[in-house]
């Protein structure tokens, strides 16, 4: 009899298990596409970002600032990049809130250890910090419960970082046992689309339309205030940002946010602004230039990059000088 009763209550609570379980329909990676995944300590310096698209394919960068990383040639510090690629599978439910993600693959862009120095700064290509290939991840969703994280995961989750204690999970969250590691998914697009006219009534800054430029879209980083223009030309595909800054004489600030081992780089002068130009492989047959420069008079600083598979043939400058209005006029 006791033996018949323990395994009517041990079929029960099976039961009640698998109905936990079943009350969450699988997640897929349609549902994810479009979130950016930041896995960071919260107070700057370093952070390894993803973004994972519909069909399993993800491509992230990681940077880490060493500021007191210093030398000869390069007295404002080192920063550590890395951007990769790589694909993702969505496995079986690991438990009543969380599914097993496995790392099929990942690739880097440029070997570890390709050091280049730029504007009195050292970047040097490494390893992604996070994530690698054959790990197995676990995806939970919003709405877990916090006493269903370990302390690790609840600090990666940035639970703690509120003035009250929350308890539950605001947003998907992806973790990775082996590497320590703990990805937050943000569903927001900071970014906003305007017009041009929108954007010149809001922030008082224009871009001019390069001759040929098509698909022209307009975007706003507010928080920033860095404006940004998205758009083709001819075969490629270009962006241009400007933010104010007050910057000291022959200063630039890299707003384009592209940490590549940069070659050929020169000075050079678009309108009557000091700039750079320089470009990078960027792991496949394509090549990124970017171009750098800023006008003192208003405090503007601008970038224009091109990702182009026949970089030799392209005057990026000449792009520029359509795209560069001054804000004081023609001298």
């Amino acid at each position: 009899m006791r033996k018949t009763l323990a395994w009517v209550l041990t079929f029960i609570l099976l039961l009640s298990a698998a109905g936990a379980c079943a009350d969450y329909e699988s997640p897929t990676f349609e549902e994810l596409d479009g979130l950016e995944w930041s896995f960071c300590s919260g107070v700057g310096a370093w952070s390894t970002d993803l973004r994972i698209q519909a069909d399993g394919s993800f491509s992230g960068n990681f940077h880490d600032g060493e500021m007191g990383d210093i030398g000869e040639g390069y007295p404002d510090g080192t920063i550590y990049v890395c951007s990769f690629t790589g694909r993702m599978t969505l496995m079986e439910q690991a438990d009543e809130y969380s599914w097993k993600v496995h790392v099929d693959s990942l690739i880097v862009d440029d070997e570890p250890g390709i050091e280049t120095i730029d504007e009195d700064i050292r970047f040097v290509t490494t390893d992604p910090y996070g994530i690698s290939e054959g790990d197995d991840m676990l995806l939970y969703r919003p709405g877990t419960p916090m006493d269903a994280l370990s302390e690790d995961m609840q600090m990666w989750a940035h639970l703690f970082d509120w003035e009250f204690k929350l308890t539950e999970l605001d947003n998907w969250f992806l973790s990775s046992e082996a590497n320590e590691s703990g990805f937050v998914a943000y569903p927001s697009n900071p970014w906003e689309e305007l017009t041009a006219e929108q954007l010149l009534e809001e922030t008082g800054l224009s871009f001019g339309v390069p001759e040929g430029a098509e698909n022209v879209v307009y975007r706003l980083l507010r928080s920033e205030n860095l404006a940004e223009m998205q758009f083709s030309w001819y075969s490629d595909e270009c962006c241009a940002r400007i933010q104010p800054a007050a910057l000291e004489e022959g200063e630039l600030m890299n707003i384009a946010d592209m940490y590549f081992a940069w070659e050929n780089e020169r000075e050079i002068t678009i309108g009557h602004c000091h700039g750079t130009i320089g470009q990078a492989q960027t792991g496949s047959e394509e090549w990124v230039e970017l171009c750098l420069w800023y006008d003192a008079a208003p405090g503007l600083m601008y970038a224009l990059s091109i990702y182009t598979i026949d970089p030799d043939g392209l005057d990026l400058t000449a792009i520029a000088e359509q795209v560069y209005i001054p804000a004081q006029g023609d001298d």
